[in-house]
C-alpha cells in the first residue's frame, strides 16, 4: 500500500521496471531477427521513451502550462482593448457582423470586437477561435494596436480545418476530414484531411505524417489493440488509408505546426493558440511563445529557455537550448522530423513534454554488468548537448555494443515522475 511520497514514487518506477522487463524480452527478439534496419527499435523505443519515462501523454497539442499570454501594448494583452474580451471565447460565441466602422469605439468591445481595416473583427488568438468566421490573421486596429482578429474573407466550413472533435463525430467525414486526438473527451482534438504537401493545408498546418500503433500483427509491426489510438487492419494496406511504416501505420495529414516549426507569419503558427512566428538565436524564423523573462515557461520542458532573440520583435519568447531547432543528427541533438538524423538516425519525442531528438544508430552502447532490466546510465554513450548522462538501452547485455543510446532523465525531483529528454533543469 502507498503511504507516502517516497514510497509513491517507488512504486511508480517499480511499475515502469516491470515494464522495462516485457520492453527488453521484445528487443531481444528484435534484435535476433536482425531486422533489415534499426529503424524497426525506434518502434519500439517509441514505446520505451513514452510508456516507461512520461508521466502521461499529450496527443496533439500543447499542454496548457506552455502556453503565455499575448504581450501587453497588444490587442490581444491589453486589458483596456476588445482582445482581452475576447481571451476567454474569442470567436466562439461573439457575433461578427462585419459591421462597417471609422473607431473602436463604434464596436462592440464586450464582445471581443475592435475596428480592423474599416470594419468590426473579433481579437482571436488562435485559427480555431474564427471558426465559421475566418482565419486568425495579423492587423491593426483603428488605434493603430497590433493584434490578432478573424479575416472574414476566408471562413472554414463546420466540420472542417479549425473544428474542435472532442467528441470524436464533428468531423465532415463526407469530405474525408477525421478527426485527430487522444480518444473521446480530449478537448484538443481537431479535425484535419490528408495532404500531398503544405499547399494541401489551411493556415497554420503543415503537412506531416502521422503515425499510429496497429491494433493487430501487421506490416512486421506488433498490434496492441489495447492502445486507444491503434488503427484497425482493415484501415491499413494500398488503396486505404494508412500505409505499412518502420515505426507504426502512417498517412500523411494537415497538422497543426508547433513550437519549432518553420514559419515566415504569425499566420503559419496560429493553429496552436497565441503562438508568435519569430527569429530564434541562429535567426531562423520558427512557430514560438512570448515568455515571461521573469517566470518563464516554455514548451519542450527543460529543452526551451526564454530571452529576446529577435531584434524585429524586441520581445521574450522561448528558443531552443540548442541554439537553433536542428542540428547534425547527433544523439539528443534536436530535430522536427527523420530527415534531420540522417540515414542512419530517427527523430524520436516525449510523449509528455513534446521535445523532439535525434537517436543516431550509428553510436552503440553496452551496459554489462550495469544492467538493471537491460537499462543503465552511461555504458559507452555520450553526454547530450546539455552535459546529461545518456541512458543506454541493452536488451542484451552480454553482448557487447549491442545498446542504444534513448535520451537521458531530465527530472529527479522527489514525488515528480521519470521523464527523459535531452537537457537538464534550467
Amino acid at each position: 500500500m502507498v503511504s507516502g511520497p517516497v514510497s509513491a514514487l517507488g512504486f511508480v518506477r517499480l511499475v515502469r521496471l516491470v515494464r522495462l522487463v516485457r520492453l527488453v524480452r521484445l528487443v531481444r527478439l528484435v534484435r535476433l531477427a536482425r531486422l533489415a534496419s534499426r529503424f524497426a527499435w525506434l518502434g519500439v523505443l517509441s514505446c520505451f521513451v513514452g510508456m516507461v519515462f512520461s508521466g502521461c501523454a499529450n496527443s496533439e497539442c500543447l499542454r496548457d502550462d506552455c502556453r503565455t499570454s499575448p504581450p501587453e501594448g497588444t490587442i490581444a494583452g491589453d486589458s483596456g482593448h476588445a482582445g482581452a474580451a475576447a481571451q476567454g471565447h474569442a470567436g466562439a460565441s461573439s457575433s461578427a457582423s462585419g459591421k462597417k466602422c471609422s473607431s473602436n469605439a463604434e464596436c462592440p468591445a464586450d464582445k471581443g470586437q475592435a475596428c480592423v481595416v474599416g470594419t468590426c473583427r473579433v481579437a482571436c488568438t488562435s485559427h480555431f477561435d474564427c471558426q465559421g468566421l475566418g482565419e486568425c490573421t495579423t492587423a491593426q486596429d483603428a488605434d493603430g494596436l497590433s493584434g490578432h482578429f478573424c479575416d472574414l474573407g476566408h471562413p472554414q466550413k463546420s466540420g472542417q480545418f479549425y473544428t474542435r472533435c472532442a467528441e470524436g463525430t464533428e468531423c465532415d467525414a463526407a469530405n474525408d476530414f477525421f478527426c485527430v486526438g487522444a480518444g473521446t473527451e480530449d478537448l484538443d482534438a481537431y479535425c484535419t484531411t490528408d495532404c500531398t504537401d503544405d499547399t494541401s493545408c489551411a493556415p497554420g498546418y503543415a503537412c506531416t505524417p502521422l503515425t499510429r500503433p496497429p491494433c493487430q500483427d501487421i506490416c512486421n509491426l506488433q498490434g496492441n489493440a489495447k492502445d486507444r489510438q491503434c488503427i484497425p487492419s482493415d484501415q491499413i494496406g494500398e488503396g486505404k488509408p494508412y500505409q505499412c511504416g518502420s515505426r507504426g501505420v502512417t498517412r500523411n495529414a494537415c497538422r497543426p505546426r508547433k513550437f519549432c516549426s518553420p514559419c515566415k507569419t504569425d499566420d503559419d503558427c496560429l493553429a496552436v493558440a497565441n503562438q508568435v512566428c519569430a527569429k530564434d538565436e541562429s535567426g531562423i524564423k520558427t512557430c514560438t511563445q512570448l515568455c515571461d523573462l521573469k517566470h518563464p515557461s516554455c514548451p519542450w520542458g527543460t529543452a526551451a529557455k526564454c530571452g529576446v532573440w529577435d531584434a524585429d520583435l524586441n520581445r521574450a519568447t522561448c528558443a531552443h537550448r540548442f541554439g537553433k531547432c536542428t542540428g547534425t543528427g547527433k544523439s539528443c541533438e534536436p530535430c522536427l522530423q527523420d530527415a534531420d538524423c540522417g540515414a542512419q538516425g530517427a527523430c524520436t519525442s516525449s510523449s509528455f513534454t513534446g521535445e523532439r531528438w535525434c537517436v543516431d544508430f550509428r553510436v552503440d552502447c553496452s551496459c554489462g554488468d550495469d544492467a538493471a532490466n537491460g537499462l543503465c546510465t552511461g555504458g559507452g554513450c555520450p553526454e547530450t548537448p546539455g552535459g546529461l548522462d545518456m541512458l543506454c538501452s541493452d536488451a542484451t547485455p552480454s553482448m557487447p555494443n549491442s545498446g542504444i543510446c534513448a535520451g537521458a532523465y531530465t527530472s529527479s525531483a522527489l514525488g515528480s515522475s521519470p521523464q527523459t529528454g535531452c537537457w537538464p533543469a534550467n
